[in-house]
């Protein structure tokens, strides 16, 4: 019996197609993005309200993920009824934040019949249909959405991303976070003392002038906008910036305000309390 060599077996062309699909995307050769990546799966197993959910999806998503508004469909229990909670940066008009948070709107039965045959991410314009128009009328232009299927075409959780857009390369991380992203949202609704919600580093809490500088910073404000809106210098506000920073441990402005959010959630008068 002779032996035929494995490469004499299998064409140069199906031999090259097959390394090139195997070969991981180009972005996991940034150290970077990988370090943010793997940063955002070990912390995931932290959220245990969604007050802390939230932080952690502003601090550890939005560097792979920008976004300024996220949903998070899911049934509650696993297969029971469907319901939506909106975490979002940029200030919305109340209608939009019921419209997002209701599952029986036009706008997630059009979703959900679009993402279920592939069950892939779908990135959508928010200019190709009315339903999309209030989303639009605030400025997110593109939508990304993906999930957890569950049996049939119902998913077990759908979760949409509003923005300006994203590349490819954010797209691919999206479908691979969103496991992981439907786990942090499955603990996180889990419930939980709501004081543990506040982290231990986020040291003394901030003053009532410094919670207007947070308000500004929420609304996307730059700090020339908070100093014309608080009659204050310039100066006055970056220092404050970098105050507010410092004693709620954040890394920047986007997560500075996601902990205060949360911090105020979890207690009776934020103000009051400093």
């Amino acid at each position: 019996m002779s032996l035929i060599p494995l490469s004499a077996e299998i064409s140069p062309e199906r031999s090259s197609n097959d390394r090139s699909e195997a070969m991981p995307p180009e972005w996991l050769q940034d150290r970077l993005l990988v370090e943010r990546l793997l940063e955002s799966l070990w912390s995931a197993r932290q959220p245990s309200t969604p007050a802390q959910f939230f932080v952690w999806s502003q601090s550890r998503l939005q560097p792979l993920l920008p976004h300024q508004l996220l949903v998070c469909l899911s049934a509650s229990p696993p297969g029971g009824r469907l319901s939506a909670q909106m975490f979002n940066l940029k200030a919305v008009p109340p209608t939009l934040q019921a419209q997002m948070e209701s599952p029986e709107h036009g706008l997630w039965l059009h979703l959900m019949r679009r993402w279920a045959p592939g069950r892939r991410a779908l990135v959508v314009g928010t200019d190709e249909s009315g339903l999309f128009f209030p989303l639009l009328d605030v400025g997110l232009r593109t939508v990304l959405v993906h999930g957890v299927g569950a049996e049939g075409d119902r998913p077990d959780s759908l979760f949409l991303l509003a923005g300006e857009g994203w590349s490819t390369e954010q797209v691919q991380q999206f479908e691979l976070l969103t496991p992981t992203l439907h786990g942090a949202w499955r603990r996180s609704r889990g419930g939980g003392p709501r004081g543990q919600a506040v982290t231990a580093r986020s040291g003394a809490l901030v003053t009532p002038r410094e919670q207007q500088i947070v308000e500004g910073l929420r609304a996307g404000l730059s700090n020339e906008g908070i100093a014309v809106q608080l009659g204050i210098s310039m100066f006055t506000v970056k220092n404050h910036v970098r105050k507010i920073l410092r004693k709620l441990g954040a890394s920047n402005r986007a997560q500075a305000v996601a902990i205060a959010m949360a911090r105020r959630d979890l207690s009776e008068s934020w103000a009051s309390e400093g």
